[in-house]
């Protein structure tokens, strides 16, 4: 297979986790032409770590200015014609690339290819499928892989979920322009809707990364990453460049999120945010089916309130 691919790893003070991001890049049955790993400014061992693989890495350096800034500097160091993300906490399978680069290959009028992974559920502690939750919210089945209105699923539901499982090419990304600084979280996100103006994507059922959950990601923080959701809905509903296929779908989105925001408040015991967002969330859709779930919102973050709180809890 010819398909040249760069490889791009952010990370920061990554030193515990990142060697094994690495090396399920190098190990990949579809060798890449690169693996450029951005060190975003870290103080711990990580810049002695990345010095020790040599030549097998390209490695950037730059100052500390988080994740969206540390991809695009590995979007502008990279020379492939293909570009795959792996965040520094993620394992690839052995035939990642392969897979992917050879579905690029099949369906040459799609501009992304993204696969399901596996995740440990934050309850029960297994791991399960990102693809069995995420498809039917966005409108999505695993057996029709080419996605012609990726944009309108999208808005539905995040069904991509992490940078770690996209492959692009190259041409999309350069219409689509650099991560957003701006934004903490749901970057990756807001980069998706962009790439999905450009042309269908790919889904393949085969979960052939893992994301790994610790309380030093990002992502672990769900209220953060709710409130950063919704800025992105904001800001490509204030935007207007949304089709009408896509525009439509952006109230019922607004209204999920907020509830999943007003649920995270009431969980910290904080009524009064948590009342404002359910009620926000019933105004994003003014419909009855949307009444009924603000309904069930206000139920639960009711119970959430009135059960006890460990110690060091309380409202504030």
């Amino acid at each position: 297979m010819s398909a040249r691919v760069s490889v791009i790893i952010p990370v920061y003070n990554g030193a515990a986790l990142v060697a094994q991001a690495i090396d399920s890049a190098l190990a990949q049955s579809l060798p890449p032409l690169e693996v450029i790993v951005v060190d975003d400014g870290s103080t711990d061992g990580t810049a002695a770590l990345l010095a020790g693989y040599g030549k097998r890495i390209r490695t950037v350096r730059i100052a500390h200015g988080g994740v969206s800034r540390a991809r695009n500097a590995g979007l502008a160091a990279s020379r492939g014609e293909l570009l795959a993300f792996l965040d520094a906490d993620d394992v690839w399978h052995p035939h990642k690339l392969a897979r992917q680069a050879a579905a690029l290959g099949v369906w040459p009028q799609a501009g992304l290819c993204c696969c399901d992974y596996l995740v440990q559920h934050r309850h029960h502690g297994c791991k399960v499928s990102h693809f069995a939750g995420a498809l039917p919210l966005a409108g999505l089945a695993p057996q029709r892989p080419l996605v012609n209105l990726p944009l309108a699923a999208l808005v539905r539901c995040n069904f991509i979920g992490t940078a770690s499982n996209v492959m692009l090419r190259r041409s999309v990304a350069q219409q689509a322009g650099g991560f957003d600084t701006r934004l903490r979280q749901a970057e990756d996100y807001d980069y998706w809707l962009r790439c999905a103006r450009q042309g269908p994507f790919v889904l393949l059922p085969a979960p052939l990364m893992e994301k790994r959950s610790h309380g030093a990601n990002l992502t672990a923080n769900a209220l953060e990453t709710a409130q950063c959701h919704e800025q992105v809905l904001l800001k490509w509903q204030h935007s207007g460049v949304l089709p009408a296929s896509a525009a439509v779908l952006l109230p019922a989105a607004l209204s999920r999120v907020r509830y999943c925001i007003a649920r995270q408040w009431s969980l910290r015991g904080r009524a009064g945010k948590a009342l404002h967002y359910c009620l926000h969330g019933w105004r994003s859709e003014p419909t009855a089916a949307n009444s009924r779930r603000a309904l069930r919102t206000l139920a639960r973050c009711t119970l959430h309130l009135l059960s006890p709180r460990p110690c060091g809890t309380a409202p504030g």
